[in-house]
This record gives C-alpha cells, structure tokens and sequence, in this order.
C-alpha cells in the first residue's frame, strides 16, 4: 500500500540534508519510497496534507524497561498479567512518538515476548531490541526474585555462561550492572563479540565508566560522574554514553520513593548529571537518547527527558532532536535502516504541529500522528 504525505516540513539534519522547501513523503508498505519536492507530487496517489507541519523521524529510547510490574505486588507473580501489562506499556511508546525502543532489562524476559507478538501483527508497537535479563555481580547468598529482571554472576566461567544464555535466549544486547572485576567485564566483552552483540552498563561512578571504556563496551549508561579525561577518550573511542535524567525528576513516580524523598536524596545524582553531561554534550559526544522511566509516567510528562536535558544541561531545540533519532540509532546499530526521513529507510515517523527545531517545548505533547513501519497510528485512538 502507497501513502503520499503532502507539503511537509522536514528539518535537514533529520532528513540527508533535505533544504527544498516543503516536501512530499511516498511511503510503500514499511519504506520510505520517494522524497521529493512539493510541488512535484505524483498526481493520483492517496495523499494525506500535512498542512506544513514537521515530519520527524519516529523517536529512541534506548534504555527503558518495558514491565516495572515486578513491583506490583499479586501482578508480578502471574506470567500471563506481566504479558499483558506489558503489550500495553508498548502501545503507550507509539502514543508518543516512540518508533523504537531499547528494553534493558525485564522480568521473566517478557520484552523479548513482546517483540514476537509486535513481530506477528497481534497488535502495532515500536521496534523493541531487547537486553534479556541483566546480568548483576553477586551481592548476597540467596538467588535473586525470578520475577524480578537481575541474573547473579560471579566470575569469568560464571559471566561467560551468562552472556551466552541471554543470548541465546533471544537478546539483542546484553546489560550488565557494575561493580565487576576488569576481567568479569572484559570476558561478557569478549563472549558477547562472538556473537556479534553488544554489551550496554549501568554505571553512575567514575570507576566503572573508567572501566567501560577500557573493555570497549558498546554504551556507558547514566554516566553521571564522568570527568573530562573520559570525555576525551570517548570521543575517539568505540562506546558510548546514554544519559537518562527523566528519572531523576520528581515528576516521575519511582518504587520505594515519594517525590519528596526523589528531590532530596537524588538531588546529588541530579546536580551531578547537570555539570558532567552537560560538559560531555559541550564537548560534542554523540549522546544517545534514554529515560530509564515507565512509559505510563512519560505519558503523563510528554517529553519530559527533552525538557529534562534542555533545562538542566542547556542543551539546543536541534541538538536534542539528533541524540533522540540520528545518534541513537547509531549507537543502535540501526543506521541505514531508521533514524531519518530518507528514500530507502523504514516509515518511522512522527508529524508534530510547530518547529522542534528551533522550540523544543513542541515536543512536550504528544505528535499528531505516527507511522512505525508505514502503519499510521493516531496517538490516543485505539
């Protein structure tokens, strides 16, 4: 099936560099067949008038958790309720624009449950790259919750038959949690490279990113304490860092937390990710774009990880949009296939009313429509 969507605003950075006024989007089945001038529309076609607004890239967020019903009392003991509970939570994704999203970590794997019924048509949602359960070192005697999203390692033997297993259970990645040994980290490095997989790890503390970067990992996640000296090496090097600071705000309901305990306790971790991201950011690292934050609380703050990053770390309307689609689909490994509106790529895509690009707060809403494969999907309609 064609679709024409007429007389659309593109922004170059987001577009291979489109700079020809309003444009003209042929989308056939799950590509993006044709961009052209406005003017030269193909006559006869099922066209959709965009009236001039922005069509964007559909949006990342490469670290999210798709189920947080682990700590929802009688819901997290049944398989069946995680599963439905998280069906939803995907829908919600592409309520908001989010065309794809990277899950790390979720109880009994649900993600990857996920995936394949997104995958057989059951119902429209993201692109979901899952990170199976995260691999934690050993913190106590006892084995860990099964409903919870941690698998216990300790050791190389230990880690290697980890990193295995997750992905031989279906990962795309694999997540692990810090504090570990140079050579625990060294070894999933290693083992998930034989199998062409990435490595992404949870580290706030200079040490472990410190490490992160030595092992080559694929990305540095929060980073809240990195320094200058890391900073440089990253920008040479092969990983990456995902901050995520809608998790730290007051306005998002996390387990064990009131908002008053979130603002003073975390209020540090806060202070810290404004100095040291915001200097990653003015050093020109291609930030990838995450949340850490249930998509029923993003639903109620629309946009609160870009508001989160433009107040706290000053960063630009434009730059902003790039770490959201460009640069995450990058660290992704999605490049070619997602992250721009181009001939040849898939139909992810988002039309808003306004100019993110220059007012960041037009994404503080929710788009006006959505395509995550050329299926158009309205935000709120079900």
């Amino acid at each position: 099936m064609k679709t024409l969507l007429r007389n659309c605003r593109l922004i170059p950075a987001l577009s291979g560099g489109w700079d020809s006024g309003l444009a003209d989007v042929l989308i056939d089945g799950e590509k993006i067949a044709a961009v052209s001038p406005a003017s030269a529309s193909a006559p006869g076609s099922d066209g959709l008038d965009c009236g001039g607004k922005t069509l964007m890239p559909g949006l990342f967020d490469l670290h999210m958790h798709i189920n947080w019903a682990y700590h929802n009392g009688e819901l997290r003991l049944d398989d069946f309720k995680i599963f439905i509970e998280s069906c939803l939570s995907a829908r919600l994704y592409l309520d908001n624009g989010i065309t794809t999203i990277r899950d790390l970590g979720s109880a009994r794997r649900v993600s990857a449950a996920v995936r394949s019924a997104i995958e057989a048509g059951l119902f429209a949602g993201p692109r979901i790259l899952c990170g199976g359960l995260i691999l934690s070192p050993v913190s106590r005697p006892a084995e860990p919750d099964p409903y919870n999203f941690l698998r216990y390692v300790s050791g190389c033997d230990s880690m290697i038959r980890a990193v295995r297993e997750e992905i031989g259970s279906g990962a795309d990645f694999v997540k692990l949690y810090t504090p570990l040994l140079p050579e625990e980290m060294h070894a999933a490095v290693r083992a998930a490279a034989l199998y062409g997989k990435p490595i992404a790890v949870h580290a706030h503390d200079l040490v472990s990113i410190r490490l992160c970067i030595e092992a080559g990992v694929r990305s540095i996640e929060h980073g809240s304490y990195i320094d200058a000296e890391s900073i440089e090496k990253l920008k040479t090097g092969k990983s990456y860092l995902v901050p995520t600071l809608s998790v730290l705000s007051h306005e998002v309901a996390t387990p064990s937390y009131t908002p008053e305990m979130k603002k003073r306790l975390l209020a540090p971790l806060l202070e810290a990710n404004a100095k040291n991201i915001a200097a990653a950011y003015r050093a020109g690292l291609r930030l990838g774009f995450g949340t850490d934050s249930p998509i029923e609380e993003l639903d109620r703050t629309p946009g609160l990880e870009f508001r989160m990053r433009h107040e706290y770390c000053g960063m630009d309307p434009l730059d902003l949009l790039i770490q959201a689609t460009v640069y995450s689909a990058e660290i992704a490994g999605l490049t070619g296939l997602t992250g721009e509106v181009r001939e040849g790529l898939c139909a992810d895509l988002i039309l808003v009313d306004g100019r993110p690009d220059e007012d960041i707060s037009v994404m503080y809403r929710r788009p006006e429509l959505v395509w995550a494969r050329g299926v158009l999907h309205r935000p709120g309609q079900r």
